[in-house]
C-alpha cells in the first residue's frame, strides 16, 4: 500500500474512532458527521483489503487485524510528530509541540510547580512551542506517556510502571471530611466519632483504592462510591451522604466556610506522593521537553528557598537537577 495524503486523512479518522470508542463518540473529535465517518472507514477498509472493526447494535469492536493496524498507525503518527519537531528545531530556538498531562484539582495546591514552570517556560527567548495541557486520571497519564501521546505528566501514581521514570516532588496531605449536613458533622471528637467514621459510607478514588482506608479503622465493606477525579469525590461528599479524603488545599475553601468538616484531623490524615513522570527511554531528544524540565527545576529550587512549614506538615522530597538527566531526555 502506497500511502497518499488521502490515506493519511483516513488513518487519522481511524485512530480517532478507536480512541473515542466508536463512530458516534468520534463525531465531536473530528467535527464531521457519523455518516461521513462511516463512509471514510469503509474507504480505508477497501484500500487495506480487510475489515478493521465491527460496528452495529452490539457496539464498536476492533478485529484482530484492526487492533494490529491501530498500533501501527499510532507508531506512524508518532514518527511524523518526531520528524516535524526535529525539522522545526533545525530553525533554532524552541519550537514544536509540548504535551503535558496533569491530574485534576491541582490549581489550589501551593506546592505544585506546574503553573510557575509554564510561566518560566513562556519567558524563554525565541519560544514558539505550542503547549497542550490535558487533565487525566493517573492511569490515563501513564498510558499516554507510554504511547508517546504526551511528553511529561504530573500526578499521584501508586504502582510505578516499567518504561517510565518517576521523580518525587512533594507529599500532598489529605483530610477526611464530610459535609456539614452529614449526621457525624457535629459529633464531638472521641471514641464515639471514631466508631461512626468506621461505619460511615465512604467514597474513594479508584487509583488509590483501599489505601485511602489505611488511616481508618474500617474495611472495604464501607466503600459505597468510587471516583476517578477529586472533583467527583467532592461532589459526593457535598451531598451529605458520604465521607472521604480530599487534598487539604482543595478542601480548605469549604472547611473555612463551614460547608465541610474535617473529621479527627490529627488522627484521620493521609499523604500521597506527587511525582513528575517521563518516559525512561526517549527515541530522540526534544528541546521543548528539555527546556520545560529545566524550568521545573528552576521553579522547584525557588520554591524550596521560599518553602515554609505552613505549606505542608509532612516532609517534602524535592525534584533537583541530579534527579533527572535532562540531556538524556
Amino acid at each position: 500500500m502506497v500511502i497518499s495524503d488521502i490515506d493519511l486523512r483516513l488513518l487519522r479518522v481511524f485512530r480517532a474512532v478507536v480512541e473515542a470508542g466508536g463512530f458516534s463518540n468520534a463525531q465531536a473529535l473530528l467535527n464531521i458527521s457519523q455518516s461521513t465517518i462511516s463512509t471514510q472507514m469503509s474507504q480505508l477498509e477497501t484500500r487495506l483489503g480487510f475489515t478493521l472493526c465491527h460496528r452495529g447494535r452490539s457496539g464498536f469492536r476492533l478485529t484482530e487485524q484492526g487492533d494490529l493496524m491501530y498500533r501501527q498507525v499510532v507508531q506512524l503518527f508518532q514518527s511524523f510528530q518526531q520528524f516535524h519537531q526535529q525539522a522545526e528545531e533545525l530553525k533554532g530556538g524552541l519550537s514544536g509541540h509540548l504535551r503535558i498531562g496533569i491530574i485534576d484539582s491541582i490549581i489550589t495546591d501551593p506546592a505544585c510547580p506546574v503553573s510557575r514552570a509554564l510561566a518560566e517556560f513562556a519567558r524563554k527567548p525565541n519560544n514558539a512551542v505550542r503547549v497542550s495541557l490535558q487533565v487525566m486520571s493517573p492511569q490515563e497519564l501513564e498510558t499516554q506517556l507510554l504511547d508517546s501521546r504526551i511528553d511529561v505528566a504530573f500526578g499521584i501514581f501508586c504502582s510505578p510502571l516499567s518504561g517510565l521514570t518517576y521523580q518525587p516532588l512533594y507529599r500532598e496531605r489529605d483530610l477526611l471530611v464530610c459535609h456539614r449536613t452529614h449526621p457525624i458533622a457535629r459529633m464531638p471528637h472521641g471514641p464515639a466519632l471514631a466508631a461512626e467514621i468506621s461505619r460511615a459510607r465512604k467514597v474513594i478514588r479508584t487509583f488509590l483504592g483501599t489505601q485511602e482506608l489505611v488511616p481508618l479503622d474500617t474495611d472495604a465493606d464501607t466503600i459505597f462510591a468510587t471516583v476517578t477525579h477529586v472533583e467527583a469525590a467532592a461532589l459526593l461528599i457535598r451531598s451529605g451522604a458520604y465521607i472521604g479524603f480530599l487534598p487539604e488545599h482543595y478542601a480548605r475553601h469549604w472547611i473555612d466556610r463551614g460547608d465541610m468538616v474535617a473529621l479527627l484531623p490529627g488522627q484521620c490524615t493521609r499523604y500521597s506522593d506527587f511525582s513528575l513522570v517521563t518516559r525512561t527511554y526517549q527515541p530522540a531528544p526534544s528541546r521543548s521537553l528539555s527546556g520545560f524540565l529545566q524550568c521545573v527545576e528552576i521553579v522547584l529550587n525557588e520554591m524550596r528557598a521560599e518553602a515554609t512549614d505552613t505549606l505542608n506538615d509532612a516532609p517534602r522530597t524535592h525534584f533537583t537537577a541530579s534527579d533527572v538527566n535532562i540531556e538524556a531526555l
